[in-house]
């Protein structure tokens, strides 16, 4: 029997790049069962481009309300045992959902995630911003919830999800534009959902700015209380014993601590998330300094020997030759 995936792309005002998303996601080796594109207020054209798919595409409209939002109304159309979630200006090697839904059925997984690279992408060819994540599981030293808390990012577009599990901890968080998907993974892990890894796939994270919005004025101050507002939510659960030792560790206080800066940085001092949050981090802030010094420090040497700052949990490495080959799959130039 042959997996079900539905995929589901939020756009706003990516006209001039959407279509080659979508494209993607239809020339995958296993088709997907509805490419959902939800347009989230776009003023640019996008919807005459998301409308020439015709019948492969199923388009909803909606007035901008963000994101998670978009994803949402995508959720509740989604039919398909299994999600994946790709932004309008991203791209994967065409034999993603073919080998992650696979994964998915073979390991009992309920999240299977894959190999990721930053990328600028210019026509057919691509430029790597340095080297290829996750080119293996996270180390076995932390739990994947721990690791996220601590050192470690993702971006949703490299996962497949199993769908029954937005029915058991709900979608993205209404209200929130910015920790939107960290907030859900966080609540995806905390209700037991299992990761896999898999390591023949590839998705491709554009940095190429495709009008994105201008983070100044308000944008910043609601990024820097989605972003406190994510880290208190988690904080409030510190009895669970799924987050024992995460948060009496520096380095998540120094998360923290960044998201206090952030609140100050915009002005965002008398709410009770931002009190909160600093009684939290407490009079531990000279040591916190200090280990952020420390940090960068590594960081810098890292850079200096290997070419790149990011930690050992993103298991980084060249592209191999099996990815190469999925490069030219898609009919692209490295450069």
């Amino acid at each position: 029997m042959q997996a079900k995936v539905s995929v589901i792309i939020p756009n706003y005002n990516r006209a001039a790049i959407v279509g080659e998303t979508i494209d993607n996601m239809l020339s995958q080796t296993l088709p997907p069962l509805q490419v959902i594109v939800v347009d989230d207020g776009s003023t640019d054209g996008s919807v005459e481009v998301i409308r020439s798919f015709g019948d492969r595409v199923t388009l909803i409209e909606q007035k901008n309300q963000g994101p998670g939002a978009a994803r949402n109304a995508g959720l509740q159309i989604a039919t398909g045992s299994y999600i994946q979630f790709m932004d309008s200006d991203d791209l994967a090697s065409l034999n993603k959902l073919e080998v992650q839904a696979e994964v998915m059925h073979s390991q009992n997984a309920d999240i299977v995630y894959g190999p990721w690279t930053k990328v600028w992408k210019n026509e057919q060819s691509i430029q790597l911003q340095d080297v290829v994540l996750q080119q293996s599981a996270l180390p076995s030293s932390k739990t994947a919830l721990c690791w996220f808390l601590t050192e470690w990012s993702m971006v949703f577009q490299h996962c497949l999800f199993k769908k029954e599990w937005f029915d058991k901890v709900g979608g993205f968080k209404h209200g929130m534009t910015s920790h939107e998907d960290g907030d859900l993974f966080v609540r995806l892990l905390m209700a037991g959902a299992r990761l896999v890894h898999e390591n023949k796939t590839l998705t491709f994270y554009r940095l190429n700015d495709f009008g994105k919005l201008t983070a100044t004025g308000q944008g910043n101050q609601k990024r820097a209380a989605d972003q406190a507002l994510f880290y208190w939510d988690v904080i409030k659960q510190q009895n669970n014993p799924l987050l024992s030792g995460c948060l009496n560790s520096s380095l998540f206080k120094l998360r923290v601590q960044n998201a206090v800066k952030d609140l100050e940085a915009t002005g965002l001092t008398t709410t009770e998330v931002y009190k909160s949050l600093n009684a939290f981090v407490g009079k531990g802030k000279a040591y916190l300094n200090a280990q952020l010094w420390l940090n960068q420090k590594s960081a810098g040497l890292k850079h200096r020997i290997k070419g790149h700052r990011w930690p050992s949990c993103y298991q980084t490495g060249p592209l191999s030759a099996h990815q190469k080959q999925l490069i030219n799959n898609l009919g692209w130039q490295l450069t």
